[in-house]
């Protein structure tokens, strides 16, 4: 399991105000090297960033809402502010800040500021609206709540996004001003050596999980090396699988979906009584927030105690790993970006550790604004402005799409 979880108390980091330093990291010659070391990306490409710095030289106050496919998306963001010639705030996830000492210090350098995504973080939400409001820069917020791996596909929606959006156009509102939401699509196409980059990457795979591949055909490679990552997932935590209907096509996605249950369920049986039905990104943020504070807050929690808590939140993060797969995301559509998608987030569920997919060059395209009502969402189910920055931003991610590399028959 990576480092998500600090065993410390939270406290909430504020991010540098001053310009001058997120304007020196959107200098070309800084932001080109770390472009590259980030993600291997040797070019980046702003398409219609007219209209949203058009927004923000008439006042509006501008949130930018992009998918989440890499942990260099919020560098690739800057290649934007170039464009728009004016820094911006993010918010973050509170483990980003503890990771290094160069992560501490660079993130608030740069406009980033902390949320604790365990908990309701009243001063990251203070923070985040009263920026807004304040309309002077635009602010980054991930509705994903963290990386997906993926180019074409959408993990689901957090709220609180819109409930920042939502409250700080009410306070807005009664001075004539807007408030705006930008869906931001990013997409990141391979330009290297596809055969090459992919064939070690199988190889690493394959090492790990101790076979030999019998075949060069790729759609066959990823599901072999996916199902042996599943099933080794499944033995390290007790899950029996039936691996009776393994010639049905769908029958790794069922596997998958029966891990995460089942590894859910048991932490759900220990701590609320009974499994829930619920989605999987809800049992999981549920769990998560039964079981974490108290290891913060809670000094007399024995070795044991914090032991069983640890051995959960493992369990939730296996169930996020299972999840993140999307059903046929390669068989659907044979890109090259597709392939080495797979591969490299088959590899970090292996090793814990983020692996980059080749040479790389990125796309940034702005959406169109959709304008954030002042009155607060009241309804039963989903909110409307979630689904419509959502609509907006699949459909750009679905445009893109078609600028991939297709995969040559073997």
């Amino acid at each position: 399991m990576q480092r998500i979880f600090i065993e410390k108390p939270y406290r909430f980091v504020k991010p540098v105000t001053r310009d001058w330093i997120p304007r020196l990291v959107n200098h070309p010659i800084v932001l080109r090297p770390l472009l590259w070391f980030t993600e291997s990306i040797v070019n980046c490409e702003v398409r219609n960033a007219a209209k949203l710095k058009a927004s923000l030289d008439s006042g509006d106050a501008c949130m930018l809402i992009p998918n989440h496919p890499r942990t260099s998306d919020p560098v690739v963001m800057y290649r934007l502010l170039q464009d728009l010639k004016r820094p911006m705030f993010v918010m973050a996830s509170w483990h980003l800040f503890n990771r290094n000492w160069f992560d501490s210090f660079a993130i608030p350098l740069m406009g980033g500021f902390s949320v604790n995504r365990e908990g309701f973080d009243k001063a990251s939400i203070s923070f985040a609206v009263s920026s807004l409001q304040d309309g002077r820069r635009p602010l980054l917020v991930f509705p994903e709540g963290s990386t997906s791996r993926t180019n074409d596909a959408l993990m689901p929606f957090l709220d609180g996004p819109t409930f920042v959006a939502r409250s700080a156009a009410r306070k807005r509102h009664k001075a004539g001003k807007r408030t705006l939401i930008y869906p931001v699509a990013m997409r990141y196409l391979f330009v290297g050596d596809f055969e090459k980059t992919f064939d070690a990457a199988m190889l690493r795979i394959e090492s790990l999980l101790d076979y030999v591949s019998e075949t060069k055909d790729v759609e066959q490679r990823l599901s072999v090396a996916l199902r042996r990552l599943v099933q080794r997932k499944a033995g390290e935590f007790d899950v029996r699988i039936d691996n009776a209907d393994s010639d049905r096509a769908d029958s790794l996605c069922v596997q998958r979906d029966v891990v995460a249950d089942q590894v859910l369920a048991t932490a759900e049986l220990r701590w609320f009584g009974q499994a829930s039905t619920e989605s999987i990104t809800s049992r999981i943020r549920n769990l998560r927030a039964r079981i974490f504070p108290e290891m913060i807050s809670n000094d007399s929690l024995t070795k044991d105690e914090r032991a069983i808590r640890w051995r959960d939140l493992e369990r939730t993060y296996l169930a996020w790993q299972m999840s993140s797969y999307p059903k046929d995301y390669f068989s659907s559509y044979r890109s090259v970006d597709r392939a080495l998608e797979i591969a490299s987030k088959i590899e970090e569920d292996l090793t814990d550790i983020p692996r980059k997919c080749g040479k790389q060059k990125a796309v940034i395209e702005v959406g169109d604004p959709i304008e954030v009502p002042a009155e607060k969402f009241r309804g039963d189910g989903e909110d409307p402005l979630i689904v419509s920055v959502r609509n907006q931003l699949e459909a750009l991610m679905q445009k893109l799409q078609s600028e991939s590399t297709m995969v040559a028959k073997r």
